[in-house]
């Protein structure tokens, strides 16, 4: 599997279905230009001609390990097809050698619940369905895992939740003291999942014993939880909904909730957490279905030019550009970049109602296939672009050292790549005019200087 290290990616928002064609613009044609960033009385020239060629692909694996937000839950669109999300997390202890409760008192399981809190939802906010499983398999916080990883889970279901999502709607639940009665709280939007009061009486059982001790041995006992929605639900077209989860907040947590008893009968309500923190181990799991979408036949045929392209998060969808006339164009010139400003047309439409990507990233892919940053990204994000402007209805990038490089021959990229932001964690999407198209299509704006003139 490909790694693809993108670290500086965060976000998520929503979008969904297939796609209307927009407005077109007319091309400009290749000609003189004097533009006011021209100095020393070079005549500047300007090109919208360059050829493009592009071709969608699937992305092999992307790193989800250790994110902070984890996706969960089904989609599907005729553009995209079906996307799964799920994730796996692994609860701590709050400290070590815990004792949960007095030597002398007995104990009751009053239930056990698993909860994060929300970052947003994306599609329809219909009727969704949470499963929790416990893993069988130990997740190791030294490890390194991919979108395509898996751990082996008990087949037993240990709880579900089916539910509307809320991320709006503030949280009340009551919550032991330290008087051993209750406290009525007020939290943040949240999933709680209620799960099989034996996990409780399981852990309640080990308190003070060598489980409990440090988390070596805690994660060792209890290895981890997988969230999903079930394996038999297949949505219809635009249904169900992708949930983006905080993992590491302050709220992210697996909570037993008991009676303590003590020999003369008393008794007191207590909890004990057991929080899932930056320390612990975690990663997401994307599968995808392209079958019967408009992306299928894209990818089964290995188009090099289209007349759309495409790119989605969630290890999904992403799209290749080369300029394979670039340098012999330009080969007996002493050319001078002035500016080179590519530009991404969004496709609008019904796959549009819940939103579009607001930032693309632009990669280069090196000899061995890596992911790279240009040398223009380090000139700051307002220049370097990428964020959907409206105006134009378009992403557009600053690429002016990477064209330069190809037109001076020193450039070892194969293909810039283009992805959704924070593709580990996002299952934003959005499709592009193509190079195929007519009018309105992907181009590079040249303007330029010929120094041998």
């Amino acid at each position: 599997m490909k790694t693809y290290h993108f670290t500086f990616m965060r976000k998520a928002i929503a979008l969904s279905a297939c796609f209307l064609l927009v407005g077109l613009y007319a091309c400009k044609e290749e000609g003189d230009l004097n533009p006011d960033f021209v100095e020393s009385g070079l005549a500047g020239r300007f090109s919208d001609a360059i050829e493009i060629t592009a071709q969608a692909k699937t992305v092999d694996s992307i790193l989800t390990d250790g994110v902070s937000n984890g996706l969960v839950g089904i989609y599907r669109d005729s553009v995209f097809g079906l996307s799964k999300a799920s994730f796996y997390v692994q609860p701590l202890l709050i400290s070590n050698f815990q004792v949960f409760y007095e030597p002398d008192e007995t104990f009751i399981t009053d239930s056990v619940v698993i909860s994060f809190p929300y970052r947003s939802i994306f599609g329809d906010s219909s009727q969704t369905t949470l499963e929790v499983y416990r893993l069988d398999e130990k997740l190791e916080s030294s490890a390194i895992y991919y979108s395509d990883d898996t751990a082996r889970i008990i087949p037993a279901l240990l709880g579900s939740k089916t539910f509307l999502p809320n991320n709006t709607s503030n949280v009340v639940i009551a919550r032991p003291n330290l008087g051993g009665s209750y406290d009525t709280l007020t939290l943040a939007p949240q999933i709680r999942i209620s799960l099989d009061n034996a996990l409780g009486d399981e852990i309640l059982a080990k308190s003070g014993m060598a489980e409990v001790e440090n988390n070596v041995n805690f994660t060792n006992f209890l290895k981890g939880f997988r969230i999903q929605t079930p394996d038999a639900l297949q949505p219809g077209q635009n249904g169900i909904s992708i949930l983006s989860l905080a993992l590491t907040n302050i709220q992210s947590k697996l909570s037993v909730f008991f009676t303590a008893v003590d020999p003369n009968g008393d008794s007191s309500k207590k909890v004990v957490d057991f929080p899932i923190t930056s320390n612990s181990a975690r990663f997401s799991n994307y599968k995808h279905n392209y079958t019967g979408s408009a992306i299928q036949n894209i990818i089964d045929d290995g188009k090099v030019d289209s007349l759309y392209l495409y790119a989605s998060g969630m290890a999904g969808i992403q799209t290749e550009l080369q300029f394979p006339n670039l340098k012999d164009r330009f080969k007996d010139s002493s050319i001078v970049v002035n500016n080179a400003e590519l530009v991404l047309p969004l496709a609008k439409g019904s796959y549009t109602r819940t939103g579009f990507a607001d930032q693309l990233i632009l990669a280069s892919k090196n000899e061995s296939g890596g992911l790279e940053f240009l040398d223009d990204f380090f000139e700051g994000i307002n220049y370097f672009g990428g964020s959907y402007d409206i105006s134009r209805n378009a992403y557009v990038f600053n690429i002016n050292r990477y064209i330069q490089s190809i037109i001076q021959g020193t450039s070892t990229s194969k293909a810039l790549v283009v992805l959704v932001e924070g593709s580990a964690t996002s299952p934003e999407r959005s499709v592009l005019f193509g190079p195929a198209q007519s009018n309105e299509k992907i181009k590079l704006n040249l303007y330029y200087s010929n120094t041998a003139e």
